[in-house]
């Protein structure tokens, strides 16, 4: 890492997508001297593609991203409008808060943020290369130490160290601004090539509802690929934005926000507030319409129009969870449909977003793709969708910090290390924007090396992403769901403070006294809460009588008559909630407290408030599956050496939870050990406790049959 006293910033984070805006924030808190270098100040923060943030696996990462007082969430907050939980019928670990953003309000709010963010510097330039330091006279080891997080040699793997950047303003001028450590979140930039239909034209991205292109970045590809970066090629799409005032709404189902929404923000959920514009009763309404088989007839006659692309022999390597609709129709010929969900893109316009039908036809195709569908007949295109193709860095050339292991103090995050998802990119910006910001930050001071800024996958998502880049790599677009992490159950959204705030603390990435605070209370309230529900008691009949059979297990409930259970345990049955358990104890309360004469308030505090109820309810109803989980873990890590039998079969009827993405990659890899199926990318850790349990069984009946022949 560049050492020279004169250094103009002390880290420089290139790009103003989600990865560099949480980057930028994140190393300004450490109290680094921040840049962050964009093309455009006025595209900072814009939502290029779906106007949404959240979702399963995704709604998690953003909690956790505020948890660490990192931008998302908050700006979230500001610019929806409208807002739900998905899976929200099944259990808390798999509910994902989700939200549609007006694009302009959200991005307006996350440049408002960075312009008055103490210690950042917001600098509009094109960065044309890296400034390094490869002189073998000098030491090209890190300031952030690597020594039990990764296995990194200073003399044998370090070729460089960064100094900082070289720039071109948008006046022409070129300059070099210097600093100790760099932050590359180029997304869709490195190289990118858009395609429509055949035609191809260099750029990362069309600046929104309009023909003007981004340029590429393709100076720093240079760099990276002369300094022998494993560089692969990854595309997306967007679809087209059609004119609201073209669809016939009347007919197609819609889907309101939720009221009260659930923010993402965990300081506005403990203080009991509401997102602003839901709280301003402004909000919008999506709505449902779904392909055809005549949609599918389209798509698949026009598949010849579609772009010849660099990645998989001209197929080009997309997301596997966010297809295109040529995808969706090519891989499930058995549907008959597939949805499509229509987002209206704000409050002041009438493009709408058709959630699920990207697919770079020529654009009269796509026009005839959109009208064959219900609702959409008379619909117009506003603005054609088109696919980018872009370099990316395999992650594993990267350390757990982020940094990178051929060049001391560069750091990547977000697209360029081949995830998909502005969740998934603020996720990584804001681990490497900690780790760069606390590395030079000392630097500066003259204090000694801090330790590495961490988060394991025991402790949140981020570190299952983090762990999963840079362990096992990617050969697709990475995407993030709750079956990546093996200790889900208590990796859950509505803990994430609890997780993760006390740690971003102490390592001086939280500074906000306000949310330790407020974790500090919730702490109090959880224990308070679940403290009270193991002294309150009542006999199982008492239990039945109020909460009716059903509560007490129906007909198993009479021989348990006299024998009494806490609130604690009645908790823990099957559908039992906890509203149902407090109204009983509030009514036992109450009645008691007529008897003695006393106020009926006192009691109301009884009932746990909203923002600690689904943390209550879900710590008391999980806590005997997370020991099964942990125990199930354990003994997958030690069967790590066991061999998988090379007869075994990958298919559907022998591994029925498995994914077809799983099945897929068994059957091309076809693993030895439980080790190697471990380092395959896609691989859940419920997956691999499921082979491990599927091959003892097998080796048992093996044995046991072996046992008979020789008894016989």
């Amino acid at each position: 890492m560049y050492t020279d006293s004169h250094v103009d910033y002390d880290v420089i984070v290139i790009g103003g997508g989600h990865a560099g805006c949480d980057a930028a924030a994140a190393a300004a808190r450490t109290g680094a001297r921040t840049a962050l270098v964009t093309q455009r100040l006025d595209t900072i923060g814009e939502l290029s593609c779906n106007p949404s943030i959240g979702g399963i696996g995704k709604g998690h990462l953003v909690k956790e991203i505020d948890a660490l007082d990192g931008l998302m969430g908050n700006i979230a907050d500001e610019g929806g409008i409208h807002f739900r939980v998905l899976n929200r019928r099944k259990g808390p670990a798999v509910r994902g808060p989700r939200a549609q953003m007006d694009r302009d309000l959200y991005k307006q709010a996350m440049i408002n943020t960075l312009k008055e963010y103490p210690n950042l510097h917001l600098v509009e330039a094109s960065v044309q290369d890296l400034l390094l330091d490869e002189s073998t006279r000098n030491s090209m080891e890190s300031l952030a130490p690597l020594a039990g997080v990764d296995n990194v040699d200073p003399v044998k793997d370090r070729k460089a160290r960064i100094r900082g950047v070289a720039v071109e303003k948008s006046d022409g001028t070129k300059d070099e601004i210097l600093s100790r450590a760099v932050v590359i979140t180029t997304g869709t930039f490195l190289r990118g090539v858009l395609m429509l239909g055949h035609d191809r034209y260099s750029g990362g991205r069309h600046l929104r509802d309009s023909e003007q292109v981004e340029p590429p970045s393709v100076g720093l590809a240079q760099t990276l690929a002369r300094f022998d970066f494993p560089l692969g090629r990854l595309k997306t799409g967007t679809p087209a934005r059609i004119d609201g005032r073209t669809i016939n709404w009347d007919i197609l189902p819609p889907q309101p926000s939720e009221i009260p929404a659930t923010p993402f923000s965990h300081l506005r959920l403990f203080n009991g507030e509401q997102p602003p514009l839901i709280a301003a009763n402004r909000l919008i309404t999506c709505y449902q319409t779904s392909t055809n088989e005549e949609t599918h007839k389209l798509v698949l006659k026009y598949e010849d129009t579609l772009p010849i692309y660099d990645g998989l022999d001209g197929a080009g390597n997309g997301p596997r969870y966010c297809p295109s609709i040529f995808k969706k129709v090519q891989r499930f010929p058995e549907r008959s449909g597939h949805n499509c969900f229509l987002e209206p893109e704000g409050l002041n316009t009438d493009i709408v977003y058709p959630n699920g039908m990207s697919g770079p036809f020529p654009e009269e195709i796509q026009l005839k793709i959109l009208r064959s569908m219900k609702g959409l007949e008379n619909v117009d295109i506003v603005r054609p969708g088109y696919d980018v193709e872009y370099d990316f860095v395999n992650p594993t050339s990267l350390t757990h910090t982020l940094e990178t292991k051929k060049i001391g103090g560069l750091y990547l995050a977000g697209q360029i290390c081949g995830t998909t998802g502005y969740e998934e990119a603020a996720a990584q910006g804001i681990i490497a924007g900690a780790n760069a910001g606390r590395a030079a930050a000392a630097a500066s001071a003259g204090l000694s090396i801090p330790s590495p800024f961490v988060i394991g996958r025991d402790e949140g998502y981020i570190g299952v992403l983090i762990d999963d880049l840079v362990t096992r790599g990617t050969s697709e677009p990475y995407r993030m769901f709750t079956s990546r992490a093996e200790y889900r159950i208590s990796l859950r959204a509505d803990n994430a403070d609890l997780r993760l705030t006390r740690k971003g603390m102490e390592a001086g990435l939280v500074v906000d006294e306000e949310r330790m605070a407020a974790v500090e209370a919730r702490e109090y309230l959880i224990d308070d809460r679940i403290q009270k529900l193991k002294d309150f008691d009542l006999k199982v009949v008492e239990w039945a009588e109020r909460g009716g059979k059903d509560l007490m297990g129906g007909a198993q409930m009479s021989k348990k008559n006299g024998v009494k259970k806490t609130a604690e345990d009645v908790l823990c049955m099957p559908h039992v909630t906890l509203k149902a358990v407090e109204d009983i104890m509030l009514a036992v309360c109450k009645e008691k407290s007529l008897e003695d004469g006393d106020s009926e308030e006192e009691f109301e505090m009884m009932a746990s408030p909203p923002s600690v109820f689904d943390t209550v309810e879900a710590a008391v109803k999980y806590q005997f599956y997370v020991g099964r989980q942990q125990r199930d873990m354990e003994s997958w890590r030690k069967a790590q050496g066991m061999r998988i039998p090379p007869d075994l079969v990958y298919e559907h009827e022998n591994f029925p939870t498995f994914s077809k993405e799983e099945l897929e990659k068994l059957s091309i890899k076809r693993p030895l050990t439980f080790a190697e199926a471990s380092q395959i990318s896609g691989i859940t850790p419920q997956s691999l406790v499921y082979l491990y349990h599927h091959v003892t069984s097998r080796n048992k009946k093996r044995d046991g049959r072996r046992d008979s022949k020789a008894l016989a």
